[in-house]
């Protein structure tokens, strides 16, 4: 590879010079930005969980109304003042818990914009994810503005996305984890992502926030670059203020990430990194009188099992945390049209092996993070819904954890990359990756296929009629938006593997700690470096010796010497 040849993973050639962040940055939001805008155009207006409630909100809170009046109709509801396009959006969703229902049975969406008043179950939600959504709706009606408040909020969404690849880009090695940032983005993620739903947002500021303290927590230098301190308090600050549980999300990141004493150590020596603790402080207090203040967590419709024992309601949750692999991978329409087992079982797959993988070969305190984050997976849910069942009934469902599973397999891969640093100059595990990323570029398509036929022909028609028969189209018809996501697909995967298969640079053995290492291996290749060089030296030695002189008999010879 000559110098001015493009390495891979922000590398150029030789010289070791790292591509600029803006680089990183672009090609990244380029290819999650089109893989989730082909969601966006190919999911039916508000056919996502919840999308009417979400955007009706949306549009109340950048009109100045953040909660609106107690709903006389629904409990725990709220009846806010919106356009009349807003207010219609519920009866689109006509399709919704009925997937023979093709999307057709949507009626023309109003171009009104005459006052009129809607219910929405998100009127006390935290209003920062609505107030950037919302804002299209303040110039556009109609479908116009729908389709543009998705847009916004992809956009959004694919840019945190996007900066979190640029903190893993800068990590020593991160062949793996850069591997596992793409697994982390399953087709769920995207669908979410291409929707209106704050669930977008807080999956993308975890992710975020994830790659950034990781990025931090390797360096261990004396000063934290006033860049990556922002990037930590902006994405902190997001998360704090999406969803009522994203505290415990913010909590969670941070254990798994800078719980080690030494490290601490340092950071609360630094000036930056005081200024985003004190920025993520407020952003979290704020967060937290939002959800009290605002009474989002009162009792609204009763969910099936309300009355149910704690005990019985963890004990039912647990057993469903293992069965939930569908709202993991893809889980679509309102909850109504989830991926063949087999899809989901080939992506579950990657992820257990990942996340096996890390548990067995890592070490310190990056197999610690996975260990923290697995156990999230394994236990929030069930302690949550444990909590909430008597009162609320089983309102916990498998997407509310998406944040956690794409932070737990891109720790993971950063595991892998820790204690396999120089794997990828091995043409077996290039060949291992390459096999993985084909595999899910395929189910990436395959997934968006498999959703597109429920709405363009309903689930119990057969495929031909998608090209010979469709009753429902997106704009530009089905066949574009699916030829945009495999193109997105297949450039993510190679600028991915040109990452992975560029060469890492030497860990070094000697002087103070290095910042990659932890202090047992550090010390282990100390130690077989010295051995090493002992017996290079020994070799040369045995070498160049004559094999009997003057010197070696005669001990006045070498006083001479």
């Amino acid at each position: 590879m000559t110098g001015t040849t493009l390495g891979t993973t922000g590398q150029t050639g030789t010289t070791g010079a790292r591509r600029p962040a803006w680089q990183v940055f672009l090609m990244a939001f380029l290819v999650i930005a089109a893989m989730a805008g082909s969601w966006a155009m190919t999911s039916p207006l508000e056919s996502a969980p919840d999308e009417p409630a979400h955007t009706i909100h949306a549009a109340a809170v950048v009109r100045g109304e953040f909660v609106g009046a107690k709903s006389t109709v629904q409990p725990g509801a709220s009846d806010v003042e919106v356009p009349a396009w807003a207010a219609q959006t519920s009866k689109l969703a006509c399709f919704a818990f009925n997937p023979g229902i093709a999307a057709n049975c949507q009626k023309p969406v109003t171009q009104s914009d005459a006052e009129q008043t809607a219910t929405t179950s998100a009127g006390t939600y935290n209003p920062v994810y609505y107030a950037v959504v919302g804002l299209p709706s303040l110039v556009l009606d109609g479908k116009a503005a729908l389709y543009a408040m998705r847009g916004v909020s992809l956009l959004w969404c694919s840019a945190l996305l996007a900066l979190a690849v640029v903190a893993l880009s800068k990590l020593r090695a991160r062949g793996w984890a850069l591997g596992a940032f793409a697994v982390a983005v399953t087709p769920m993620v995207l669908f979410i992502v291409g929707s209106v739903n704050p669930s977008a947002l807080e999956i993308s500021a975890t992710v975020m926030l994830f790659s950034w303290l990781t990025l931090i927590a390797e360096r261990r230098a004396a000063r934290v670059a006033p860049s990556h301190a922002a990037a930590v308090a902006v994405s902190g600050a997001l998360l704090a203020n999406t969803r009522s549980i994203a505290l415990l999300w913010l909590l969670l990141v941070a254990v798994a990430t800078l719980l080690d004493l030494r490290l601490l150590g340092r950071l609360v020596r630094i000036r930056a990194v005081w200024i985003a603790a004190a920025v993520l402080a407020v952003a979290a207090v704020a967060g937290l009188a939002w959800t009290l203040g605002s009474n989002s967590l009162g009792e609204g419709v009763p969910y099936v099992g309300t009355g149910t024992s704690h005990l019985r309601g963890f004990v039912h949750m647990f057993a469903l945390t293992f069965q939930n692999s569908d709202g993991y991978i893809g889980l679509f329409g309102w909850i109504d049209t989830p991926l063949p087992p087999s899809t989901v079982s080939l992506w579950g797959g990657v992820i257990l092996a990942l996340t096996i993988g890390a548990l067995v070969f890592g070490h310190g305190r990056r197999r610690f993070g996975v260990i923290v984050l697995a156990a999230a997976m394994l236990l929030v849910p069930p302690v949550v819904q444990g909590i909430a069942v008597t009162e609320y009934g089983y309102i916990w469902q498998a997407r509310y954890v998406l944040a956690i599973l794409a932070c737990m397999v891109i720790a993971a891969g950063v595991a892998l990359d820790h204690a396999f640093p120089h794997a990828f100059a091995n043409t077996r595990v290039r060949w291992m990756l390459g096999l993985m990323l084909v595999t899910l570029a395929v189910l990436h398509v395959h997934s968006s296929i498999w959703a597109l036929k429920r709405y363009v022909v309903g689930v119990h028609v057969g495929w031909r009629a998608m090209v010979t028969e469709p009753q429902w189209q997106p704009p530009l018809g089905w066949p574009v938006w699916v030829g945009v996501l495999t193109l997105a697909v297949i450039v993510g995967g190679l600028l991915v593997m040109r990452v992975a298969v560029a060469p890492v640079g030497p860990l070094p053995v000697d002087g103070p700690r290095d910042a990659t290492l932890d202090d047992d291996r550090q010390s282990r290749e100390s130690a077989s470096a010295a051995v090493r060089t002992e017996r290079r030296s020994d070799d040369a030695t045995a070498d160049t010796a004559p094999t009997h002189t003057v010197a070696d008999t005669d001990p006045t010879a070498s006083d001479a010497r």
